[in-house]
């Protein structure tokens, strides 16, 4: 039982991490406030889910050439550039947040900054899980997936009540200028580190570059089951930007922070307790298992008949999302080539962005006509029928083990 923090002994390692614990708590309070104004300036359940694909189609272009550019640039450098972009994005918004109280911007312009933060996001992500691996050793590296999920799941919980705080006493400008400042205390964090290795092999920043990568995930089968897996299940069964329409039905603004710290809670006791994990080498099948049970939880909520029974499912779906995200990034540190970690990073993060932003798009066309708890049900069946069918048709992943398959 308990963690292993052995990766934290390491100074660069220690930097990068904490600067990026820091950051990502602040970005998890722009990313409840950016919905928050969108819904309060439109009321339109159909607009806030539609600020996924607004989300989706920079993040897609980011994490295919921002992958492909961490692997020919310095690493460091392209995180400092990108969260430099970012932080002056949120700290327009808090700006026109405080001026426009007690309105809120225009939806084009939240739609439009949205998307910037996206593509900045998008380049952002890939270089920093292409330089993560290279500052710890290897049998360190399911530690550091434990880690990485600690550093969301608090993220993930701390963020959006914070938030929740500080929208209700001040407005969302409040959020805007707190993540502006997160931002300029991990710039410095990531300056800081004192050895960058250097990569193995850099490639030119080229189209057939990033064809490469694709080429290289296409040949492995576990590598697909990872994608395609989470894709399935968050396309159908991920609500989270329903979150403020949901809030109302259970009480109001009040419940808001509760619902997007929900699945973070879950997943932060699984984190603590992830000890019982690590012996685990049937990987593929445990993600399956995983994701499966992430859908079947997320038809608990839709059918929740109030807000603690919802509590408590989105609880338990926290638990199985972080099972599945341990065991899918131990797959891509232990076997992806360091000289294609920046382009496999951009692939990963296009699925594990792509499923939650296309489902709460379908979410809230469909939650048009079903109504939100409905839409959430009926689409997360069919998730579990989706994860089904990829166990069936991914043989590759679903017996993949971790023991006959090394990098």
């Amino acid at each position: 039982m308990g963690m292993d923090l052995s990766p934290l002994r390491r100074r660069d390692f220690r930097l990068l991490y904490l600067g990026q614990f820091v950051s990502f708590f602040g970005s998890m309070m722009s990313y409840v406030a950016m919905p928050y104004i969108l819904y309060q300036a439109t009321k339109s359940t159909l607009l806030t889910g539609l600020l996924g694909v607004i989300q989706l189609v920079p993040s897609v272009i980011g994490g295919l050439f921002g992958g492909a550019l961490a692997d020919a640039v310095d690493r460091r450098r392209l995180i400092v550039f990108c969260e430099m972009g970012m932080a002056g994005i949120v700290f327009a918004m808090g700006i026109a947040c405080a001026v426009l109280k007690p309105g809120y911007p225009g939806p084009w312009w939240i739609l439009l900054a949205s998307a910037g933060l996206s593509i900045f996001n998008g380049f952002h992500r890939p270089a920093l899980e292409a330089l993560t691996p290279r500052l710890v050793p290897r049998e360190e590296l399911p530690a550091v997936g434990v880690l990485s999920s600690l550093r969301g799941n608090v993220g993930m919980i701390g963020g959006p009540a914070v938030a929740g705080i500080l929208i209700s006493a001040g407005g969302a400008d409040w959020a805007f200028f707190f993540d502006f400042v997160t931002f300029a205390i991990c710039i410095g964090a990531v300056l800081a580190i004192r050895h960058v290795p250097s990569h193995d092999r850099r490639s030119a920043f080229s189209v057939s570059a990033v064809q490469e990568g694709f080429k290289y995930a296409m040949s492995r089968p576990e590598l697909i089951g990872t994608y395609v897996v989470d894709i399935v299940a968050m396309t159908f069964s991920m609500p989270n930007l329903l979150f403020p329409a949901v809030a109302e039905l259970f009480g109001g603004p009040s419940k808001l922070g509760w619902l997007h710290s929900g699945i973070s809670i879950g997943a932060l006791m699984a984190t603590l307790l992830s000890r019982w994990m690590i012996g685990w080498t049937r990987h593929g099948l445990v993600i399956l298992w995983a994701a499966g049970s992430w859908s079947i939880f997320m038809i608990g909520f839709g059918l929740a008949p109030n807000f603690i029974v919802a509590m408590a499912f989105l609880i338990l779906a926290g638990f199985a999302d972080m099972v599945s995200a341990v065991f899918r990034q131990t797959i891509w540190n232990q076997t992806i080539p360091d000289n294609l970690r920046g382009r496999l990073a951009g692939i990963e993060m296009i699925s594990y962005l792509s499923g939650p932003m296309l489902g709460n798009t379908q979410l809230g066309l469909m939650s048009q006509f079903q109504g939100v708890q409905r839409a959430i049900t009926f689409s997360s069946v069919i998730g579990v029928v989706g994860v089904g069918s990829v166990a069936v048709w991914l043989k590759g992943f679903r017996t993949y083990d971790a023991e006959k398959h090394r990098a």
